[in-house]
């Protein structure tokens, strides 16, 4: 599949990458349309954003809404073909805030788009249902 890798600063490139398997618990979804951040537009023009910076080859992206194409064997809520669009946080789920269900103020939140979780500029990518 193609995904939109960032090498350096203003060194773009449309480049094939592996297509993920969806695990038991997770989704693949195919990407119709995203959004450009203004996270995507330092990495591009000035290779970081804050103080991560581009260490590697990084996928871009974290704005995005797209299909389901394949789901893992322990999703049973989301058929193929629904239409999705994807929050951009991943609350741990093991603060006090993520226990009482306040999800919106996890005290660890990581969220697609850093560094350090998959981007999502790319034709697939896995995601927990």
């Amino acid at each position: 599949m193609h995904a939109l890798v960032i090498h350096a600063p203003l060194d773009l490139r449309i480049e094939d990458v592996p297509t993920p398997e969806p695990e038991a618990h997770q989704l693949l979804i195919r990407v119709r349309a995203g959004g450009i951040c203004g996270s995507d537009l330092h990495y591009f023009n000035h290779g970081d954003f804050g103080t991560v910076r581009i260490k590697e080859p990084m996928v871009l992206g974290h704005e995005v809404s797209g299909v389901v194409s394949r789901v893992g064997a322990d999703v049973t809520d989301m058929p193929v073909g629904t239409r999705v669009s994807i929050s951009p946080s991943r609350p741990c789920g093991r603060c006090e805030y993520c226990q009482q269900g306040l999800q919106n103020h996890c005290l660890d939140m990581r969220y697609y788009g850093g560094a350090c979780v998959r981007r999502t500029f790319r034709v697939h990518f896995a995601r927990r249902s």
